[in-house]
Formats: structure tokens, C-alpha cells, sequence
């Protein structure tokens, strides 16, 4: 078994440390001693979406999210068969915006029914959200858009879920930060591409950790007035 792993944007779509998105990964795949292949496109690159088994965008800024989006739009009717496939998504930040019908009054790639409006302030705190994946969801938000999320969301009250597409407007890394979520996403990764596939566990004693002092940390400052 081998995943072919696409990091799109990589250049220019990786504000607040998001290439520890694909790192952790990396990670725990030489760990598990599964072979992978990470290609990484940006928008001066032809792109087949049908090779891959996950493709991973990040947050940008607004000016590179225009320059992808204009890239992207050419491939919509290819991605919206990817994600209608089962290939995996993990879709972060302001990124999310590009698969609405609109983004800020501009055509969008219309994968789901929503349409992007900027906020009068930037959105710019920390975050805490329940989720059905494990222990809670930590990361921070830093953008301007603002969108009625649909039914399915993917964490709370926030995000996407769909078929094998994870959006959230979430950043941290989220699968570095968040063990939980990271097993549920990787195991169910691997599950996909071979569902007879068998593994030992994976090894999160470090993320554990990590997760655990991080909380603790934040409780013993008290830099946030909703940390107890």
C-alpha cells in the first residue's frame, strides 16, 4: 500500500505553522512503516486530482486565496468527483472560503451551499470546540469571513463534514495539536486506501503530552478569560 498525498499550495498557503498538517503525518506514517508519496503543487502547476488519496490545503492570506481560487476554478468539476469518490480533504483556515458558491461576492468553486462575507472585524482568538472524535478540539481563528455553515458540520457548530472532506476554519496545526482528532484522521486514512490493512497503534504519547501540558499551561497563565 502506498498514499500519494497532495500538499496543495504549499508556498503560499501556509500561514500559522499549517505545513505541521502534513509533518505530523509524515511522522506517524514512517512510524506505522506505511510508504507515501507528498507532492507539492501551487498555481503554476497542472494538477490530477485523481492520483491522490489526500490533498491538503492551508490558510493564506486574501491576495493568495484570489490567486488559488482562479487556479482552482478550472478543476471544480474535478474535485467535485474527488470528494463525491471518497478522496480525503483536510481543508483549513480561510482556505474553507473557496468551496462556498461565493467568496466575497466572486464565483466560488460551489461544492457546498454557502456564500463567504467579510466580517467588520477580523475574527482573531483562541478556540475550544466539542466534537465527536475525542477530547476537545484546540486551535486559533484568524480571518475575516463569514458564512451560515451547513448541516454537516465537522466540530460543533463549526466546519464541514462530507463523505471524506474536513474543513475547518481552525488552524494550530489542528492534527498537530489535537491528538484525537489526528488517530480518527489517520487511521481512518489508511482504512480507506486498504481496508484490510493492519497496524499496530499509533503512537501519540508525545502528542499526549504535548495536548495535555499546552491545556495546563493555558489554565495556570489564565491569558484567556474563558479558560477556567
Amino acid at each position: 500500500m502506498k498514499l500519494n498525498i497532495l500538499c496543495l499550495y504549499y508556498d503560499i498557503m501556509n500561514l500559522y505553522g499549517e505545513a505541521g498538517n502534513i509533518k505530523v503525518l509524515e511522522y506517524h506514517l514512517k512510524e506505522l512503516g506505511i510508504d507515501y508519496n507528498i507532492d507539492k503543487l501551487s498555481n503554476f502547476d497542472i494538477i490530477d486530482f485523481k492520483k491522490y488519496d489526500l490533498v491538503i490545503i492551508g490558510e493564506g492570506s486574501e491576495e493568495s486565496r484570489d490567486i488559488c481560487l482562479s487556479h482552482l476554478l478550472k478543476y471544480k468539476d474535478d474535485i467535485k468527483k474527488a470528494i463525491d469518490k471518497g478522496v480525503f480533504f483536510l481543508v483549513t483556515g480561510n482556505a474553507l472560503g473557496m468551496f462556498g458558491k461565493s467568496l466575497y461576492g466572486k464565483d466560488a468553486l460551489n461544492i457546498f451551499d454557502f456564500d463567504v462575507t467579510r466580517s467588520k472585524e477580523r475574527i482573531s482568538q483562541e478556540i475550544i470546540l466539542n466534537n465527536d472524535f475525542g477530547d476537545d478540539i484546540y486551535g486559533f481563528l484568524n480571518h475575516e469571513d463569514i458564512f451560515k455553515v451547513p448541516s454537516n458540520t465537522l466540530f460543533e457548530s463549526e466546519g464541514i463534514k462530507y463523505n471524506n472532506f474536513y474543513g475547518t476554519m481552525v488552524l494550530g496545526p489542528i492534527l498537530a495539536r489535537n491528538p484525537d482528532f489526528l488517530n480518527y484522521f489517520l487511521k481512518n486514512l489508511i482504512l480507506h486506501k486498504n481496508k484490510d490493512f493492519e497496524f499496530n497503534e499509533i503512537n501519540l504519547k508525545l502528542n499526549k503530552i504535548a495536548y495535555n501540558e499546552f491545556i495546563e499551561f493555558k489554565k495556570t497563565k489564565k491569558f484567556n478569560s474563558n479558560w477556567s
